[in-house]
């Protein structure tokens, strides 16, 4: 059963995956927990860089989840080479690579706050469906490869 796909077909797919990989990471630093696990299918799943063994399944227990971060951590995730492979119409596959910087500023202090510098660099390995007409995650594995000395505490 192979699809053929035309090259704007898969170049589309590729481009709405990838913007999902940004958008959830937007989501994540603007502090909207919820957002963010809205990018996820109704049964999606998801493993945290910093506890790649725990998957955590469905929507709601991802958003759940999410919703424990400290509401005063201020984060940058920078996600980064970012390459999808399109399956069929319906589903794809991903791996993208990511750079948190996080800090904790004092109650009402103001942008520019002091950061440590990065915390980690790991990667994301990602499985894309559609679902209802629109692309989401149906699984994100995160993994960290690199920990950097200088970061204090791992907020994930």
């Amino acid at each position: 059963m192979s699809e053929t796909l035309s090259v704007s077909e898969r170049v589309e797919i590729e481009r709405a995956c990838e913007r999902i990989v940004y958008l959830y990471s937007r989501a994540l630093d603007l502090g909207d927990m919820s957002a963010a696990a809205d990018f996820f299918a109704e049964n999606g799943s998801m493993a945290r860089p910093m506890a790649p063994a725990q998957v955590i399944q469905g929507r709601e227990s991802i958003r759940a989840s999410l919703l424990t971060r400290p509401k005063t951590l201020l984060t940058k995730h920078l996600a980064t080479n970012v390459l999808i492979d399109v399956e069929t119409r319906d589903t794809a596959s991903g791996i993208s690579y990511l750079t948190m910087i996080a800090t904790t500023p004092p109650a009402g202090a103001t942008a520019p706050h002091l950061s440590p510098g990065p915390i980690y660099c790991g990667e994301f390995k990602d499985r894309f469906v559609r679902e209802g007409g629109t692309w989401k995650f149906s699984e994100r594995r995160g993994s960290i490869q690199l920990k950097f000395s200088g970061a204090v505490g791992s907020p994930g």
